[in-house]
């Protein structure tokens, strides 16, 4: 009884343990997509701010981690993206200036905004 009661408790806590690793696992992968997201639309913004592309350039485009110029430009196809980029503009009560919104996603799922 007492053995049975021991391989019990034994088979719980790794158990308990497996699922602590999942779910520290889980926490790293988002913290990484996380941070991926803002160096993403960090790059966008400063692209669209310094005029060497534009929103409706970035607008919906693929990307696998680093934005690439090229790829922007040419709009050729990205193999095995990643994230991708909604950009949004609207225009403020000053003139001349124009708020530009950025959005990263998941390409394999829409719904999960990794930065905004």
């Amino acid at each position: 009884m007492e053995i049975m009661l021991s391989v019990a408790l034994a088979v719980l806590a790794a158990v308990a343990g497996f699922a602590l690793l999942m779910r520290i696992s889980d926490r790293v992968q988002h913290e990484q997509d996380r941070l991926a997201g803002a160096d993403m639309a960090s790059s966008a913004l400063a692209l669209i701010e310094s005029g060497i592309v534009t929103a409706e350039n970035l607008h919906n485009s693929v990307q696998t981690g680093v934005i690439s110029l090229e790829s922007v430009e040419s709009g050729r196809l990205i193999r095995d993206p990643v994230y991708r980029l909604e950009v949004d503009t609207n225009p403020t009560h000053w003139s001349g200036l124009i708020q530009v919104d950025v959005a990263v996603l998941r390409v394999d799922d829409d719904e999960r905004v990794v930065y905004t």
